[in-house]
Order: structure tokens, then sequence, then C-alpha cells
């Protein structure tokens, strides 16, 4: 744990949410390693865009509990994916980036992984999803039930997917207009709910 996970980010304690989250953007970008391939200290860099992610989701943490902090939180979006800090950095990255709504930074975090587990499918197809790419989302969903069809978080989160697209797909269909694409602002207003609506439910 961070003793000041404040002063990584380089912001007040009193900073809103969203300034917080500005600048989590920001000092993401400049300590990528994709931003550091050719920088000779870019294992330093790398160690700082490990810090600036653990920083992040402590202070997330912290506000979400009330000033509490634990090793992990929970989040509601499709069964209440709980992301493990102690899991890849890529994985922590793009679970961030989803939960600001940055879902191109969340895919291209994501495109960059080698190992591609349930867990990796799970996010992508959220991000997909939040990104209008509706095909893919559901492909990636449906992968990560293949994968562990045991787990109830990815099972419920395939279901949300295709009973969203369902009735968006016949809304459309019964009034006589186009389809209405997975990038609709309603259906993200939906997968946002989705993805937050519980985040403050207790592990």
């Amino acid at each position: 744990m961070i003793a000041d996970p404040y002063k990584v980010l380089g912001v007040s304690r009193d900073a809103s949410s969203d300034d917080i989250k500005k600048q989590y953007r920001k000092l993401s970008r400049i300590y990528h390693p994709d931003a550091n391939v050719n920088n000779p200290d870019r294992d330093k860099a790398e160690a700082k865009f490990k810090e600036i992610q653990q920083a992040y989701t402590q202070i997330m943490d912290m506000r979400e509990r009330g000033g509490t902090s634990s090793g992990s939180y929970q989040t509601g979006g499709f069964g209440g994916y709980q992301q493990n800090t102690n899991g890849p950095v890529e994985l922590q990255a793009a679970f961030n980036y989803i939960r600001s709504g940055y879902f191109k930074e969340a895919l291209h975090v994501l495109s960059n992984m080698e190992e591609r587990t349930a867990r990796w499918y799970y996010l992508s197809g959220i991000a997909n999803a939040g990104a209008g790419n509706n095909i893919l989302a559901l492909d990636h969903a449906r992968q990560a039930v293949r994968m562990e069809p045991s787990n109830q978080e990815y099972i419920i989160f395939l279901q949300q997917l295709e009973s969203g697209g369902q009735w968006y797909r016949h809304m459309g269909e019964g009034y006589g207009y186009p389809i209405i694409n997975f990038g609709d602002c309603c259906y993200k207003l939906m997968l946002w709910n989705l993805f937050c609506g519980c985040c403050c439910r207790p592990c």
C-alpha cells in the first residue's frame, strides 16, 4: 500500500474526482511503456507507471469506502467485477481507464498484451461495448464465458450485453428506425450504470 497516493499523482486530498482522473490519465500517458520504448530509463518509467496505477486505485478505493483502504476494490459493472491490484499492471490500467470512461485508452492497453486470459476478454468486452464495437464486445464476452464457464461475473456480463442488444434492436425494428448500434448514447448510459451501479457495495 502506498503511504500517500495523492502525492504520487500530484493532487491535493480535496481534489475532485474529475481532477484526479484527468491527472491520472495525463501521468499514465507519460509513463506508459509504449511511450518509453526508446527511453534509457524505461525501467524506471515502467515502475512509475505501476505506482500511478496503484495510487489511482487506492484513492478511488478509499473514496468509495469512506476513507478506508484495502488491496482491491469492487465495482458493480457487469456482476460486480473485483479488481485485484496484484494482477498484471496492464489489466489494472485497463480497468482504471474503463471506470473513468476512457474506453479507447483501455482498448489500447489491452491490445498490447500478449496473454489473453478470461479476464482480458471480460475487460475487452466491456471496453468494446463502451466504444460502440458491439460485435467484438459480444464475441469477447462469450469467449470469457467459454474460458471460465462457471464465473458468474462473466455470465451476467454476457447476459446483460445480449439482453441490452436485443432490447435496442427490437425497439429500432418496431418503430421502423435503423438498428441501434451498441455505441448509441442510451446504451452507453446503460453500460455505465451497470459498471458503476454496485460499486459501493461491501465486498
